[in-house]
C-alpha cells in the first residue's frame, strides 16, 4: 500500500538513492548516502520515496556489489521495467535503525541544523548542508542568505551534540 508523504526528518533517514536498474533480473543501482554499505545486507525492509512523495514500502531480497557499484534486488519486482519505476527515489529506513557512531562522529542529518559560532560566542549562521569531499567534510553555513563555507577539521572547529552547535576558531578570512 502506498501513501502520499516525503521524508520525516524526526523519524526516518535516507540510506540511499536508486539509479538506474541493473541487468535482467529486476535489480537497481544504488549511490549509498551512508559509510556503511555493508548496511544493506542487513536490511529487510525499506521504503523508497518516489518522485511526487508517494511511498512505496520494500523487502529488500538481495543487496551485492557490482564492481564498485552497489545494486539492490527487492522482492517480486523481477525486470528492469519493475524496477525502472523506482529511479532517482530516495531509500529510506526508520532512525531507531541507524548504527551507532564513535564518540565524536556526528551523522550527516545531525549537523545539519546546527548553530555555529565563533570562539567569543558571535554568531555565524545555521549549517543548511554538508558537502562530503575528498580530504574532508565541510559545511554549508548560511549567514544571513550568504553561504559560508568551513572546513570541518577538529583543529578548526567542535561540535556540540548536546547544544546543538558548532563553536569554530576564528581565522583570517574564515567567517
Amino acid at each position: 500500500m502506498t501513501q502520499p508523504s516525503r521524508l520525516n526528518l524526526d523519524e526516518e533517514v535516507a540510506v540511499g538513492k536508486l539509479q538506474k536498474p541493473r541487468g535482467i533480473h529486476g535489480e537497481i543501482f544504488c549511490r549509498p548516502l551512508t559509510d556503511y554499505v555493508e548496511r544493506f545486507g542487513e536490511l529487510d525492509i525499506v521504503t523508497a520515496i518516489l518522485h511526487g512523495g508517494r511511498r512505496e514500502p520494500l523487502t529488500l531480497e538481495n543487496a551485492r556489489m557490482y564492481g564498485r557499484r552497489l545494486a539492490l534486488k527487492f522482492a517480486g519486482y523481477d525486470t528492469p521495467e519493475d524496477v525502472g519505476t523506482f529511479r532517482d527515489a530516495e531509500i529510506v529506513i526508520p532512525k531507531d535503525q541507524i548504527f551507532d557512531l564513535p564518540e565524536d562522529t556526528f551523522y550527516v542529518f545531525d549537523i545539519v541544523g546546527m548553530a555555529v559560532e565563533t570562539e567569543d560566542g558571535d554568531p555565524v549562521g545555521t549549517v543548511k548542508e554538508v558537502m562530503s569531499l575528498p580530504g574532508n567534510d565541510v559545511y554549508v553555513v548560511d549567514r544571513n542568505g550568504d553561504e559560508v563555507l568551513i572546513p570541518a577539521v577538529k583543529d578548526l572547529v567542535t561540535v556540540d551534540g548536546s547544544k546543538r552547535k558548532i563553536v569554530v576558531q576564528l581565522l583570517e578570512g574564515l567567517v
